[in-house]
């Protein structure tokens, strides 16, 4: 039996509810098998036009080619069916198709070929310029090594006018930089790259930040290089997409004397390669990888270990620096011939066996507090942090790994109480890894909870953030110096939004009724209370609301703010439902509660809220006392609320002329007495 089109609307939207990756994107397969099944072609194609966006940013271009693919036939066969519309957004698609398809070995370059002259026929035939096309023809000869070819099409899209379908303004010099950087015209490469280092679109800044590492390293500007790569790597670090502007990253620690910070980067990402976002990015990340752990085995460290996963999660083992090595170069090498087999030459081959074997640029480039960059010059310098610092060296110095761990989390929780909250977490991803491998369990947790607190406060660390909270949650255990789950989980609830708010708050709400703390679990199920008193009603709702009731009778009052807020909450649930007298006693509750001096504001809403109940109910007189009352109290902060309330009250006594005048005095269109006001 065929999906109807809301049965197709509600699956998309549940896909759609998924976070980006494997799950969503196979939920929208389903979708769309569906949808074809049904005949719905208009919603067929629209599924997957917005799906596109969504498999190209999560890093899974093969169902970015399939996805498009079946849209531009669906175009071109029934334009008028799918809606003509989407044709600039096609045309859009068509370089992200083209950025990808030569990152594919498997994928012939004569098709690559057909598809970007199609391209081109199609802009042409819609007007547009061919700046994009051009651009993309450069990087198709780039990845090949035909310079001459390359050096054409670049040329030609420096001459091309940029319009609606050229890519942003900091994309474009990206890729310019990545071509002069080629040619070895470093100081070139910057002139057109620094302007466009801030930002310019969901790219941005972190592929820019990439591309100048190399122009800053070899042009000896290693201030400006240690913070592109510390600021580019800081946003791309939970983003598959840019797997190989990651490998830059990886390679800048093998050309900086950076070989323990490149091994955390490589151990932190190496599961990438089971799920990569196409066999290119793979290839670069192994090769950077390789030049990484070539030059630790060099220095005896062969033997070093690495903690390894699979990329669901599901297994963990370990192998040597040794081992990881060989491994990586014979992925490279094995990548790299492909490509070669593809493209007729050795281009990729050469490029990755230079980058395996590359001597450093510098001997030592300090990146982090801990490895030795400066935490502050005299007279701001902070004695205390850099005494930690000194102790890290001297343990590691005397092979007292635990001390060693001991201290970095010590200087991590230092940088926090600084004020210096991204130097805070790059010494404790240092001081866990270490304090991990010495077994050091309970102040690991330590660090971990210190990691979740400062990833959680920065919107680019989100992903990591919800993945160490779950470690947290998961434990049987806590030691000493972290909270119990219940309050980790109610810290949660104040750093995220929605219905990801309202779960932590409900399952530390839980926490505490095992635990038996009546009062801390009253006070946090009316914290969820005010969290779902704007949505429509729910069973969850009427819950979490008979829950305080009963909780009301046998633990400490609350606060009175919060006291008068599930009051409030509570009223607008029931009158949701049409229990209007049951609304009304809680609302009198509640101005009752909230009626110090302190609370003035909350008690005014309530009475606001009390005023249209009672207009709802049909006393429109008790609404307008009410009404006037608190615009007496307060005409600037409640003067166009109450105002209004007065106006619809009066005018439900057919007054209609003193409704005017309330109007004209507080400035209120006429219009807005006909729109919906309910609680």
């Amino acid at each position: 039996m065929s999906a109807s089109a809301a049965e197709l609307h509600e699956r998309l939207a549940r896909a759609r509810a998924l976070p980006r990756g494997p799950a969503r994107f196979a939920a929208l397969d389903a979708v769309f098998r569906h949808a074809d099944a049904a005949g719905d072609v208009p919603f067929a194609f629209t599924a997957r036009m917005n799906a596109i966006s969504d498999f190209h940013h999560g890093g899974d271009p093969t169902r970015a080619f399939l996805a498009f693919s079946w849209c531009l036939s669906a175009f071109d066969r029934q334009p008028e069916v799918v809606g003509r519309q989407h044709a600039w957004s096609l045309l859009w698609d068509f370089k992200w198709i083209v950025w990808a398809l030569p990152q594919f070995p498997d994928i012939p370059l004569e098709r690559t070929m057909a598809v970007l002259d199609d391209m081109q026929r199609r802009y042409q035939l819609a007007g547009h310029s061919l700046h994009a096309v051009y651009q993309h023809r450069w990087l198709v000869a780039h990845h090949v090594g035909d310079q001459a070819a390359a050096q054409e099409a670049y040329d030609r899209m420096l001459t091309a006018k940029r319009d609606g379908v050229s890519d942003c303004a900091a994309c474009v010099p990206s890729g310019q930089v990545r071509h002069l950087t080629s040619l070895g015209r470093f100081d070139e490469a910057i002139t057109v790259g620094e302007p466009f280092k801030s930002g310019g679109c969901t790219e941005q800044p972190q592929w820019m930040l990439s591309e100048l590492l190399t122009p800053y390293l070899r042009t000896g500007r290693f201030d400006e290089a240690i913070e592109a790569h510390r600021e580019g790597y800081r946003r791309l670090r939970d983003d598959r997409h840019h797997l190989d502007n990651l490998a830059q990253h990886v390679l800048f620690c093998g050309l900086t004397g950076n070989e323990a910070r490149g091994l955390e980067l490589v151990e932190r990402h190496l599961s990438w390669l089971e799920r990569p976002s196409s066999p290119y990015a793979a290839m670069e990340f192994a090769a950077s990888a390789a030049l990484v752990l070539g030059r630790l085995r060099a220095s005896g460290h062969g033997d070093a270990v690495l903690s390894r996963r699979s990329d669901d999660g599901t297994r963990r083992w370990e192998a040597t620096v040794a081992q990881v090595h060989d491994e990586l170069t014979g992925q490279a090498r094995v990548l790299a011939a492909r490509f070669d087999a593809r493209n007729g030459n050795r281009h990729q081959s050469a490029r990755i066996e230079a980058r395996m074997v590359a001597e450093p640029v510098t001997q030592r480039l300090p990146l982090t507090v801990l490895a030795g960059r400066t935490v502050g010059t005299a007279p701001t310098a902070d004695p205390k942090l850099t005494a930690l610092v000194e102790r890290v060296a001297e343990l590691t110095a005397a092979g007292d790994t635990a001390g060693a761990a001991r201290a970095r989390l010590d200087v991590a929780h230092a940088l926090r109480d600084a004020g210096r909250p991204e130097d805070a977490a790059e010494a404790a991803e240092e001081a866990l890894r270490s304090l991990d491998r010495a077994g050091l369990t309970a102040d690991a947790v330590r660090c971990r909870y210190l990691l979740w607190q400062l990833y959680r406060r920065a919107y680019l660390h989100r992903d990591s953030a919800r993945a160490l909270l779950t470690e947290l949650v998961g434990l049987a255990q806590l030691p000493e110096g972290v909270p119990p789950v219940a309050a980790i989980l109610e810290e949660a609830a104040e750093s995220t939004y929605g219905a990801e708010a309202l779960s932590h708050l409900l399952a530390a709400a839980d926490r505490h009724r095992a635990d038996g703390a009546v009062e801390a679990e009253l006070r946090v199920l009316s914290k969820a209370l005010v969290q779902l008193a704007p949505r429509p009603p729910s069973e969850q709702a009427w819950t979490v609301l008979g829950r305080i009731d009963a909780l009301t009778d046998v633990a400490p009052p609350l606060p009175a703010q919060l006291a008068g807020k599930v009051q409030v909450a509570a009223a607008r649930l029931l009158a949701a439902a049409d229990r209007v007298d049951e609304a009304l006693a809680r609302l009198d509750l509640a101005v009752t509660l909230l009626g110090t001096d302190q609370l003035a504001d909350e008690r005014r809403a309530a009475r606001l809220a009390r005023a249209r109940l009672r207009l709802r109910a049909g006393d429109p007189a008790a609404a307008e006392a009410e009404a006037r009352s608190v615009l007496a109290e307060d005409p600037d902060e409640h003067g166009w609320s109450a105002g209004l309330l007065l106006a619809r009250a009066l005018r439900a006594q057919g007054r209609s002329d003193e409704a005017t005048e309330v109007l004209t005095a507080q400035d209120i269109d006429p219009d807005d007495l006909d729109e919906t006001d309910d609680y």
